[in-house]
């Protein structure tokens, strides 16, 4: 109520009482928007990149949960890193700073208790996408997924999402055999297994998070990666390395994690509304997969790379002594051989 002048009077009277009418109207209107908030609000992070396919299953995500929780739990994607890499936010999922995060199966076997998990990233455990899918939900990961939890604090409540098969894409080319590979500079993931993987072929491997890798090829400080069409097109690598190899030598999995600590504090409806939203988005995240890999040979031809099938025989046979460094120390003695035999 502003001050009174020739045409208008604050009194005490009429105007009065639409003044504090106005007021409770603001306080009641204060009240609702607190009452309208958020229950519970999740802060899901990944390293993956802003409108990628993996991305857009992470919206997919938080907006199914919001549906059907009637708003009463909202999700906050943090995309690029923004909240951590790999490590900081399986770091902050166990220190509770970081709810949840959407990464590949295997990101969770440097854990403590979690080594079996590496198991995941051993080359050509599976034998397609279909395989590795069936596998990464089966009963003996959902067990190793169960002692992860327990162990380090980090659960894997849900697997999601084809990746595309990996390939090694590199400045120098074409690579069509293992020996090609001899003393090159690849940036590999900081996993023991894909170390012994490629150090197997004479592989000079230098560990760098997925935003330093673009300029590291580009000012030649590695001479490739090892990604295939979903990060390397999402990161733009086909611009600075024109050598690409389809070694298709591990099938990943988009997968979902929680803080242990937090994914207690969930009610069963809360827990069963998250694993329905996560079957939605991995289902999204397949389907852009699967037309993303249709696509990646024309993005390549546009960029220039050269596109070649090794001797996938050659590679399997270089790389099938990898699993004795980890076989009764890391998993358990028979673990790769229960995987390959339960494969259709």
């Amino acid at each position: 109520c502003g001050p009174p002048d020739k045409n208008q009077k604050c009194s005490r009277g009429r105007n009065m009482k639409l003044c504090i009418s106005a007021v409770l109207a603001l306080l009641f209107t204060a009240t609702a928007s607190v009452n309208q908030a958020a229950d519970l609000t999740l802060r899901f992070g990944t390293p993956f990149v802003t409108n990628s396919n993996l991305h857009k299953a992470m919206e997919k995500f938080a907006e199914v949960v919001d549906k059907e929780s009637g708003g009463k739990i909202r999700v906050q994607v943090y995309a690029d890193s923004q909240i951590g890499d790999i490590q900081q936010l399986i770091a902050g999922m166990q220190l509770g700073t970081v709810d949840m995060a959407y990464l590949g199966v295997g990101n969770s076997g440097q854990l403590k208790g979690c080594g079996p998990l590496n198991v995941s990233y051993l080359p050509y455990l599976f034998k397609s996408k279909r395989a590795a899918e069936d596998a990464l939900n089966g009963p003996i990961f959902q067990e190793l997924y169960e002692q992860c939890a327990q162990s380090a604090g980090v659960r894997i409540f849900a697997v999601g999402g084809d990746r595309s098969p990996r390939a090694i894409v590199t400045t120098k080319g074409p690579i069509r055999k293992p020996e090609d590979l001899n003393g090159m500079r690849l940036r590999i993931p900081p996993i023991p297994i894909f170390r012994d993987t490629f150090e197997a072929v004479g592989v000079k491997v230098v560990p760098l998070g997925l935003n330093e890798v673009y300029m590291a090829l580009s000012r030649g400080q590695v001479d490739g990666q090892d990604n295939g069409f979903d990060l390397t097109l999402s990161f733009r690598f086909q611009e600075v390395s024109k050598f690409w190899s389809a070694t298709d030598h591990v099938y990943d999995m988009g997968a979902f994690y929680v803080s242990e600590r937090k994914w207690k504090t969930f009610t069963p409806e809360q827990k069963a509304l998250l694993k329905r939203a996560a079957v939605e988005a991995g289902a999204l995240a397949t389907q852009l997969g699967e037309e993303l890999d249709k696509r990646g040979l024309e993005e390549l031809k546009k960029a220039g790379v050269t596109y070649v099938v090794p001797d996938k025989a050659a590679f399997e046979k270089a790389w099938s002594n990898v699993y004795k460094n980890y076989e009764g120390k890391v998993w358990p003695e028979g673990l790769v051989q229960r995987i390959k035999s339960a494969q259709k």
